[in-house]
């Protein structure tokens, strides 16, 4: 028994002794901790400095009871409206090995100590914590182990705030995460089950309603100093809405994450956005997705890049005015890109992809970069043109999907029947896709419209058509307002450099100036493109649709007469109109003139002009109906899409025939 006492007694004594100690303890690295914190808020916050400063600090035997203010200190060059004041929380430390709480909670092991943190009411807060009924607006539990690990939960309480006609319903946020001292990792889960508002803007009542939020974090310290991991965001369900009914938007299952990884060389980011049924004025419009990435980015410098741009931002920010030192930290940020670019670090958007249940449209976009030779002694085009090195595109764009919703809007919107909202959404895709054609932006295969991009080494091709290099970037050169390339990256006038995120944005944009920059003569030329319709040509292309036809001259130059064949016109032609003789023929107009036992109705030709927006209609001084279309050189334009633009017109001849002369027009 004495034994037993005694095992007891000493026992109690050195965990008493031992809750003295760990007291101790947290008290003398308090101060220390609290001073590299701060040093890291100064880092980051340059335009203010954000500071915590220890109010109070009670050590007792078994807890401590302390205060600590967060405020902020303007400089400068703060923005005016930065809130003063101070925000103070209470802090209750109880001390290990085995605080009361902790043990409570099921942390039977021994921990350094558990501390309960929450918002203090202040004369500067009473505001907030009569919203929140004198529930502290943020609070929360840590149970700290003696490796500096942590264990935490936090909350914000409901609140519901009112001002003028404005509501907003909060219902509250729960956060729970975990820190690991040796890896610098750090966990954490966040839920908000509701966030609504109603209110108005500008005189206009709308409401907004976000339910189901939940958000995701994953990192840990990698091998380069940077954080790597994952984190992302989830919603159920967001709605906007006007409440007299003139836009109402919902959108389900919204999801955003982010994935920063490493290897031995190496970074790679990868961000990935999803959305669920998106519905607008209840249509619904499909679901979407878009995937990022970066891959090779150079690890050391990626953190080297990193570094110094953020002590140029925070020396600009803080009014500092070293030119010498930001002269070095400029070399340093070009021969940074220079060691990324010699990576070989590539970008990709594979897929952007929008969806119904009648197809699916999507973009696949992949850019790679190489590191040119000398970069310092190229022009900006030479540096474009070498340090791409391969770009593929393919766009794909679903007709059906296109039709489908082109229908819903005009049902919806313009109040028009089924069948009609059907015709008329088949007469725009149609045009959509002729026009694809034309400008041979891309190509009709089957249910879809498919245009494709390729570049690499030195060449690009649109489509099938070849754009060299010097004209496809020479466009991109223009575009951004530069000259013909005769300027180096050494002129103190003249452009900016060019980096290597100012290369890769030039590189996504390529895609896109292709086109025009395949209007070049050359190029034109060799893809086979006419700058001027000519006869024989054309008549070519009537005789490869079946089209007999007889040519004269007009007062603008050549006229082909065809015959009307299965249009149902009594006089159908082309003219051409020249401006310097034929071989100066920028335009073609094609015309089909309907004689009919009656005068057709003007409200039939209004109707044929609301519901086709192609080729006109119209009524002559002979009281005829007649159907015309125009056709453009200008530019550029090849065979196939002049042909396509030629069947359309015949195609739609032959339905105006059924309009004017409901009896002997045929469809």
């Amino acid at each position: 028994m004495a034994i037993t006492l005694g095992v007891v007694i000493v026992g109690a004594a050195g965990w008493l002794g031992a809750t003295w100690y760990t007291g101790k303890r947290i008290e003398e690295s308090a101060q220390r901790r609290l001073n590299e914190t701060n040093e890291k808020l100064a880092k980051i916050t340059p335009l203010f400095g954000l500071r915590i400063d220890q109010l109070k600090y009670e050590r007792g035997f078994f807890s401590t009871q302390a205060r600590y203010g967060i405020s902020l200190l303007k400089n400068e060059n703060a923005p005016d409206d930065l809130p003063s004041g101070m925000i103070e929380f209470d802090a209750r430390i109880e001390h290990g090995p085995f605080p009361r709480s902790a043990l409570a909670r099921g942390a039977i092991a021994p921990k350094l100590a558990f501390v309960h943190t929450e918002m203090a009411q202040t004369d500067q807060l009473k505001p907030l914590f009569e919203l929140t009924k004198n529930v502290p607006p943020l609070s929360g539990d840590a149970v700290v182990s003696y490796g500096g690990n942590a264990n935490s939960k936090f909350q914000v309480p409901p609140l519901q705030f009112k001002e003028g006609d404005s509501v907003l319903d909060f219902s509250g946020m729960q956060l729970a995460g975990t820190y690991e001292r040796a890896q610098q990792a750090v966990t954490g889960h966040a839920v908000i089950d509701k966030i609504a508002v109603n209110g108005s803007q500008e005189g206009k009542p709308f409401s907004l309603s976000i339910s189901g939020l939940s958000g995701d974090a994953n990192s840990r310290m990698g091998k380069f100093g940077l954080s790597v991991g994952d984190s992302g965001i989830k919603v159920k369900r967001i709605e906007i809405a006007d409440p007299n009914g003139a836009m109402k938007l919902a959108l389900d299952d919204f999801g955003y994450g982010v994935t920063l990884s490493e290897n031995d060389k190496s970074i790679g980011v990868k961000a990935a956005y999803d959305s669920g049924k998106v519905t607008v004025n209840d249509i619904a419009v499909g679901s979407g997705q878009m995937v990022v990435t970066l891959a090779n980015l150079d690890g050391q410098a990626v953190k080297q890049f990193s570094d110094t741009y953020n002590q140029i931002v925070r020396q600009a920010m803080a009014g500092a005015t070293d030119e010498g030192l930001k002269d070095e930290q400029v070399d340093s940020l070009l021969d940074t890109g220079t060691q990324l670019l010699a990576g070989n670090p590539s970008f990709a958007i594979e897929p952007l992809s929008w969806k119904t249940d009648k197809g699916e449209s999507k973009l696949n976009f992949a850019l790679e970069l190489s590191n040119p030779a000398d970069a310092k002694d190229l022009t900006p085009q030479e540096i474009a043109v070498r340090a791409i090195k391969r770009i593929d595109a393919t766009l794909v764009v679903s007709k059906p999907m296109v039709q489908d919703l082109v229908s819903q809007y005009l049902m919806k919107t313009d109040g028009l029947e089924a069948a009609q909202a059907g015709d008329q959404a088949a007469e725009q895709v149609r045009t959509l896709a002729g026009m694809a054609e034309m400008f041979n932006i891309g190509a009709n295969d089957g249910d879809n419209i498919v245009g494709k991009f390729h570049y690499a080494d030195g060449m690009g091709d649109l489509n099938g058509k070849k754009i060299p290099a010097e004209v496809l970037f020479a466009s991109l050169l223009e575009a951004s307002g530069q000259d013909d390339g005769q300027l180096s990256l050494d002129d103190e006038d003249g452009p900016e450099e060019m980096s290597a995120a100012e290369a890769t944005q030039s590189a996504a944009d390529a895609a896109a100036e292709a086109a025009a920059a395949a209007a070049g003569d050359d190029a034109r030329a060799a893809a086979g493109m006419m700058r001027n319709f000519d006869a024989d040509t054309v008549g070519g292309i009537l005789d490869d649709i079946g089209f007999s036809y007889s040519k004269k001259d007009g007062d603008n130059g050549p006229v082909l007469v065809l015959e009307p064949s299965y249009t149902g016109a009594t006089d159908l032609r082309l003219e051409f109109l020249c401006e310097d003789g034929a071989d100066s023929c920028l335009d073609l107009t094609a015309t089909a003139v309907y004689a009919t036992k009656k005068p057709v109705p003007l409200k039939a030709i209004n109707g044929w002009n609301q519901q086709y927006r192609w080729a006109r209609a119209y009524v002559d001084d002979q009281n005829r109906a007649v159907l015309q279309m125009d056709m453009n050189s200008e530019g550029g334009i090849g065979r196939e899409s002049l042909q396509i633009l030629l069947n359309t017109f015949f195609s739609l001849s032959e339905d105006f025939s059924a309009t004017v002369d409901p009896v002997t027009g045929k469809r």
